[in-house]
């Protein structure tokens, strides 16, 4: 059977997705064929900025990715997916999406119209599997992980069986809507080695301290441990309470067996664990890791929940190729981590692990939000100041977005859809207006966090100048920026 992903993202927000990666392998595993459509390199009219550009100062490489891109042709997405159909002709198409960008999705599928079926994965299939399942161009949902249910609606439909009591299927009939049972996890152990091969070769595109590396993300857990407010974790564990424990890892030798296979096949040498955190692993399991991944000669980063975090840890990650590390700080407010967020570690706890990371050579970065509820303009700077202190290399900032299924979503009764019933990209969360700001005020300072990190407390005023939208604050801005990058 023929089954094309569609995989909607950001232009040049480069990085192979792991979950797409497993399911191709295991259908190719099972005997069929695979391809992709993916928004990533389509360069449409618009010319959209890549979101690696938005944020963030980076050291300079020999090549860029929009060098890479710079001779692609402009393209009309729609005109591209429907190129794609007709060339591959699939039987089925399974589009991965993530709540923000659904409605966008949606509004591709039905212009095109294909005439294969359609079926949705990903967290908003499972948190919100009716209104995943609504829009008339949707056959199908996946509630909860895919690789059996595809596997096995792939075989029904090609024999024309009847799939209607399938494990983890939402489909309609008759104009209604069936939400069938989830069914046990999966091993991880037994999938087999992402398949990287579908994909656009310059989603290998890794810079690094200003060198060009190849490599993409990896991750060997699934679930989480914690129960932070902004995440859906909750809800999900929640959800699939019945399919086993819901936070779990594959084996250290399932891990190296991958990354050896990845390298050789694809000269990866640089990859990025998405996993939520390395540190959530015992150091045993650390030390059979270290003793397999020395002799493969990769670089990694990672996430780091700091409070996980001890000296010897750190060494053994350290030991197999660590090289950068993303610690969760969040906020500078000690009162909102803890009453707003759940998160519960301490200002102690957050600089002790940037120091041990430091201090083993590892570089570190930080993410934070802001738009937090009940934030105001004097919190969002304790978070600046409390990066300031922590001589971090790098911080990651977002505007956080109440995503379905949330405790924060659900406390603060956030409608996810404007008045025409349109769900609200992520692009615009602070209109939620969750904080005590305007959103134009958050905005703008998620366009200068790096700028008041990065310059002196006497550049403050010219900084705030630049946060906002009129031509005369974008020039300010690009000034500062480009003198940002002269400071060391």
């Amino acid at each position: 059977m023929k089954i094309l992903f569609f995989h909607h993202n950001d232009y040049l927000s480069n990085g192979i997705p792991g979950g797409i990666a497993a399911l191709s392998a295991v259908l190719k595993q099972a005997g069929h064929e695979v391809d992709i459509f993916d928004t990533t390199f389509i360069k449409t009219e618009e010319q959209p900025e890549s979101s690696a550009g938005k944020q963030g100062i980076y050291l300079p490489t020999e090549y860029t990715l929009e060098d890479l891109v710079k001779d692609d042709p402009v393209q009309n997405i729609e005109e591209a997916f429907l190129k794609k159909i007709n060339s591959f002709s699939p039987e089925l198409i399974a589009v991965s999406v993530m709540t923000g960008y659904y409605d966008e999705v949606i509004k591709i599928l039905e212009n095109v119209k294909p005439k294969a079926k359609i079926l949705v994965g990903g967290v908003h299939s499972t948190i919100s599997p009716e209104d995943a399942l609504r829009p008339e161009v949707v056959d199908f949902i996946c509630i909860g992980e895919g690789e059996a249910l595809l596997t096995e609606l792939c075989d029904h439909l090609e024999r024309g069986k009847d799939y209607t009591k399938l494990l983890n299927l939402g489909y309609k009939k008759d104009g209604k809507m069936f939400l069938n049972e989830p069914r046990p996890f999966i091993n991880l152990d037994e999938l087999p080695v992402p398949d990287w091969s579908i994909f656009d070769k310059r989603h290998l595109f890794r810079p690094f301290m200003g060198r060009v590396y190849k490599g993409s993300f990896y991750v060997m857990s699934r679930g989480c441990p914690m129960s932070c407010s902004y995440c859906v974790n909750i809800s999900l564990s929640d959800k699939l309470k019945n399919c086993g424990k819901y936070f779990r890892f594959q084996s250290a030798a399932t891990t190296v067996f991958q990354l050896r296979s990845l390298k050789e096949t694809y000269g990866a040498t640089w990859f990025k664990f998405a996993d939520d955190s390395l540190t959530y692993m015992s150091e045993a399991y650390l030390e059979e890791l270290a003793e397999g991944l020395k002799p493969l000669n990769i670089q990694f980063g990672c996430s780091i929940r700091p409070e996980s975090v001890n000296a010897r840890k750190i060494e053994l990650l350290k030991s197999m190729g660590c090289v950068a590390a993303s610690v969760g700080v969040e906020s500078g407010s000690m009162e909102l981590r803890k009453k707003v967020l759940n998160r519960h570690m301490t200002d102690q706890q957050i600089e002790n692990a940037v120091r041990t990371l430091r201090e083993a050579g590892i570089r570190v970065s930080t993410f934070n939000m802001i738009g937090l509820p009940g934030e105001t303009r004097e919190d969002v700077f304790k978070t600046i100041n409390f990066n300031r202190k922590l001589n971090a290399d790098a911080a990651n900032v977002y505007i956080i977005y109440p995503y379905p299924g949330t405790p924060i979503s659900e406390r603060y009764k956030v409608n996810f859809r404007d008045k025409e019933g349109n769900l609200i990209p992520v692009s615009e969360a602070s209109s939620f207006h969750l904080s005590m700001m305007p959103p134009e005020e958050v905005e703008g300072l998620l366009k200068t966090f790096n700028l008041y990190l990065k310059l002196p407390e006497d550049m403050w005023m010219n900084i705030k100048k630049a946060e906002g939208s009129d031509e005369s604050a974008n020039s300010m801005f690009k000034k500062l920026k480009e003198y940002s990058l002269t400071v060391k």
